[in-house]
């Protein structure tokens, strides 16, 4: 019986996956309007809060959230596009300097007498890096216009997220109490946990995030135009997307930057370019995560590696984004059900796996930690 379970299971699971894949382009104003709510959410509060209806306060926070879009696609996008469409025609001449310098450093080889496999190896490398920019050419010219045939699509995408954001912005405290009537007294307490885990993982880790890449971006963005102005924009918009991906994410902005630098300015700005971005992302890391992302999501390394390849592998980059949130949400749960049911406590403040989660003291409805003691009365 446990056999035939396990094998029934599994066909419900493979069912519902080629389901999901069949019609997944329509849950894409779902997802942008869950992004809306939990970046959202905050400022709905704190303008109801000082005595706001919600359903203004929800109101007034898209508004503003749909004019910083507009003026940030206003202002970036010709630049982006100008920018791209510039690489794109210039692809030839920065592949045909690289075979120039590829074939300089061979006959440097040659006279200080290196073996032939070097030559070889340099050899296999330009024409193989030739390749690539030919493709990276035509596949930016590709997704421009792409871009432009799926900007309508795009568009509607958006206007129905945001209309589906403001009802739910509206109507989350009285949805939050209809769940829990529908689970009933015996699971209340199971509902109200995981909508406080999935409150403080995913709003913390999306605000943070969001917050994390902008500045990463800005600063790689200021760093790169002293070294590749002509498309420092663009790599900078590249970096903040990557940062999204933690771990994978800064390793191929970096890459990218240095290859951009390398065919348009020389070795030495490749590894200028690699040093910026180490830069940006560590100056991110030092001073600004910390302070903004308080441990809400809090996943050993060796749990984001295999979430980040899980989700690539499944619906790719936007699997990779939403794995973390995702992993995290679904470790809290079984974190709580296993101390609940077996009444052992796993979770320690220096765990490595299991970590007690940081308390956002800003969040009454939060029950997934306890509130730091105060030693004020010590004193």
């Amino acid at each position: 019986m446990i056999a035939w379970a396990i094998i029934g299971i599994l066909v419900l699971l493979g069912a519902a996956l080629m389901a999901f894949g069949r019609i997944s382009s329509a849950f894409i104003p779902f997802v942008i309007a869950f992004v809306f709510v939990f970046l959202l959410n905050g400022p709905v509060k704190m303008l109801e809060a000082r005595g706001m209806k919600r359903g203004l306060a929800a109101s007034l926070a898209l508004v503003a959230g749909m004019l910083l879009i507009a003026v940030l696609v206003t202002v970036l996008m010709p630049v982006i596009t100008g920018q791209a469409v510039a690489f794109g025609q210039n692809i030839q001449d920065y592949v045909n300097s690289l075979d120039g310098l590829v074939a300089s450093l061979q006959q440097r080889y040659t006279a200080m007498q290196f073996p032939d496999w070097i030559a070889a190896f340099l050899a296999t490398g330009s024409t193989q890096l030739s390749q690539a920019a030919v493709k990276v050419g035509n596949s930016l010219a590709g997704s421009l216009v792409s871009a432009g045939g799926g900007l309508a699509n795009g568009v509607f995408d958006v206007l129905l997220a945001l209309i589906i954001a403001f009802w739910t912005l509206r109507d989350l405290p009285k949805i939050r109490e209809e769940i829990e009537l529908l689970a009933g007294p015996r699971y209340s307490a199971d509902v109200e946990h995981l909508m406080a885990t999935v409150t403080r993982v995913v709003g913390g880790y999306l605000k943070g995030q969001s917050i994390a890449s902008v500045c990463t971006g800005l600063l790689a963005t200021i760093g790169l135009a002293f070294i590749v102005p002509q498309y420092a924009v663009l790599l900078g918009i590249v970096t903040l997307v990557f940062n999204f991906v933690p771990y994978v994410g800064p390793f191929v902005a970096g890459a990218l930057a240095a290859f951009v630098a390398l065919v348009t300015a020389g070795p030495l700005y490749a590894l200028l370019a690699i040093a910026i971005i180490v830069a940006a992302q560590n100056i991110t890391d030092t001073l600004i995560t910390p302070r903004i992302m308080s441990e809400q999501v809090d996943l050993h390394p060796t749990l984001v590696i295999f979430s980040l390849l899980v989700g690539g592998t499944l619906f790719g980059i936007a699997g990779m984004i939403f794995a973390i949130p995702v992993a995290a949400t679904l470790k809290g749960l079984f974190v709580y059900y296993y101390e609940r049911h077996s009444e052992r406590q796993i979770t320690t403040e220096d765990g490595a796996f299991f970590r007690t989660p940081a308390c956002d003291p800003e969040n009454q409805s939060d029950t997934t930690c306890e509130p730091a003691e105060d030693d004020s009365s010590d004193a």
